[in-house]
């Protein structure tokens, strides 16, 4: 039987999203809900978060970390684990949420950005990154993913990352569902490592990557104009007083003093 949506579930998702989740509300939260349970919520802050995610806790540290909540519940007898990371801002939140989906599947599209497989629902919505796996992959247990995203969904009153942000042309669905957003190096070699030399170790910057007509473009949004000078400098990529600059294997297009595009 399907996860139901009542108020005891929403209760629950309340205090994950605010942040305020503890181990006894949330078992409150869930009680008369139909199939549940063991229950069991945790908190992970910036300097707890190593002991959830050993070796991998840099990444989300790099692209800007607030507060994890993990809730892991027994629902008919079969595990589900809720991660709902709070990052600082949507580009944040996106930017995790695209160098971690996988093969993704069809499905309902519960949201602007989502990614399904058999056995994780991964989404992202304003400044939350959402995982939910369960333990089968039936068919069953997907429909209960669904149905805690949407109750999650329900709870996130902020829009969806904008890709035109970065772009001033829209981009078509088929291209943002390839899209990747870097802050560093962490996150490039685990979205599009081919560009990691490209890039180095190079920080103070958020690039938006897509795939168009077989080529990679980039746009860097830079924290400040020193920042994108310096970043052009050290890669030895000039900038006169137009609007482009050529190097030996990319154009880049100085679009303002704290943004450029590179195509590869």
């Amino acid at each position: 039987m399907l996860f139901r949506q009542t108020p005891a579930l929403l209760l629950l998702l309340t205090f994950s999203l605010s942040c305020l989740a503890q181990t006894t509300e949330s078992r409150q939260a869930l009680t008369g809900i139909q199939g549940i349970g063991e229950i069991r919520s945790r908190t992970f802050t910036e300097t707890s978060l190593y002991g959830y995610i050993n070796g991998g806790a840099e990444l989300y540290l790099e692209y800007g970390f607030d507060t994890l909540i993990v809730t892991e519940l027994v629902h008919n007898g079969r595990d589900i684990k809720i991660e709902i990371y709070r990052m600082k801002d949507p580009e944040a939140a996106f930017g995790i949420f695209s160098v971690s989906r996988f093969r993704c599947n069809g499905g309902p599209g519960l949201t602007e950005h989502l990614c399904r497989s058999a056995y994780q629902l991964q989404f992202c919505k304003g400044s939350f990154y959402v995982s939910i796996i369960n333990d089968t992959g039936t068919k069953e247990d997907q429909e209960t993913a669904d149905a805690i995203a949407t109750g999650i969904l329900d709870h996130i009153a902020e829009a969806s990352f904008d890709p035109t942000l970065f772009f001033d042309e829209r981009i078509d669905d088929e291209t943002i569902r390839g899209a990747v957003l870097v802050r560093g190096p962490l996150g490039l070699y685990n979205g599009i490592p081919e560009l990691s030399e490209t890039f180095g170790d190079a920080t103070g910057y958020s690039a938006l990557m897509i795939q168009s007509n077989g080529r990679t473009r980039a746009s860097l949004r830079f924290e400040s104009p020193g920042a994108a000078t310096e970043f052009l400098r050290s890669r030895r990529m000039t900038s006169p007083a137009g609007h482009y600059a050529i190097s030996s294997d990319s154009i880049v297009s100085v679009i303002s003093p704290n943004q450029i595009i590179i195509t590869f």
